[in-house]
């Protein structure tokens, strides 16, 4: 299976992946970046407000670089079959002496929040930190370019969670859709659980089941065949944890229901247990068809809200290599 043969892919060569010279490891003196107005004509054509961004230069001047291992969760869960597939990714770029590179690129950079006690709390790109943690690489290789959004260490605990919800900043719901307070979340990324439903979503985004909107600065022509591109008509989204409420609709489609009923989730352990998760792949195949079809009926519409780019077009998903 394409899983299994990621195994023992690299061995990363120590001295070819050098953090960037003039970024400083995340600490008490890492300044919050500063947001800029970002418009491409559509959101001025909607009426609607700018998206706040945070440019790459920005990130350089005032961004630092973190430990994995120090990161911590604002999620529950991630889905595992696509964070080892991004491990494989990682082991390669690695093998190549060209991680740091690819960790330095816009995308790649993750967005931190100060909180209590100092500690850095991780506001996206989980999968990206999980599969840094997971990869066949040297731990010292395992570091993410980060930037602060904000810097809320003189709160209190209390105040500090009403905030980050407040902000869109946390989703305090377990695999099983459950709320769940801010202490039930994960100390670190490598106790976040595994959630196949979230792979699936993963798949049928992929697949443009549902749309997210291009990144801000991304031209017509670099997002050639991308999703938003292809489906021009189709309201996009950027809405906060989308992945998670469509993972929550396929919940509901009675072939996925049936097919995780035998519980498919594979935990995160070293070394990943990829037959396992060679396993839940094929049983998410078996649904990916089922999934696609749900997500483009128009009752889903109602099911997911606005804004959370539903796509009435129905179309066969293929599941996305693991390479």
């Amino acid at each position: 299976m394409l899983i299994t043969g990621l195994a023992g892919i690299a061995e990363a060569g120590s001295g070819k992946n050098e953090w960037a010279k003039g970024i400083a490891e995340c600490g008490k003196n890492t300044k919050v970046v500063k947001l800029v107005d970002y418009d491409d004509g559509t959101n001025s054509a909607a009426g609607e407000a700018p998206i706040r961004i945070v440019t790459l230069n920005e990130k350089k001047r005032k961004g630092c670089w973190i430990d994995v291992k120090d990161l911590h969760p604002t999620q529950s869960a991630v889905g595992m079959g696509a964070v080892t597939c991004k491990s494989g990714k990682i082991a390669s770029w690695a093998k190549a002496g060209k991680l740091n590179d690819k960790l330095l690129e816009d995308g790649r950079w993750v967005p931190l929040v100060r909180g209590p006690g100092g500690k850095f709390y991780l506001t996206d790109h989980h999968h990206l930190s999980t599969a840094v943690l997971n990869a066949d690489i040297p731990p010292k290789q395992k570091k993410l370019y980060a930037y602060l959004l904000k810097d809320w260490s003189q709160m209190k605990e209390g105040a500090f969670w009403a905030k980050m919800e407040q902000e869109n900043l946390t989703w305090l719901k377990n695999p099983d859709g459950k709320e769940i307070s801010p202490s039930e979340l994960p100390k670190k990324i490598a106790d976040l659980q595994d959630d196949p439903l979230r792979t699936l979503s993963a798949w049928v985004r992929t697949n443009c089941g549902y749309v997210k909107c291009n990144p801000p600065g991304v031209t017509d022509e670099d997002a050639e065949g991308s999703c938003a591109t292809q489906f021009s008509d189709v309201e996009c989204t950027r809405a906060f944890f989308v992945e998670f409420k469509w993972a929550a609709h396929h919940s509901t489609v009675p072939e996925v229901k049936s097919t995780l009923g035998d519980g498919i989730s594979c935990s995160q352990q070293v070394p990943l247990n990829l037959e396992c998760l060679d396993r839940q792949r094929e049983k998410l195949a078996q649904v990916l068809l089922a999934a696609m079809t749900a997500a483009a009926a128009p009752e889903t519409r109602a099911y997911v809200g606005a804004g959370a780019g539903y796509n009435p077009q129905p179309h066969q998903g293929v599941v996305p290599p693991c390479q």
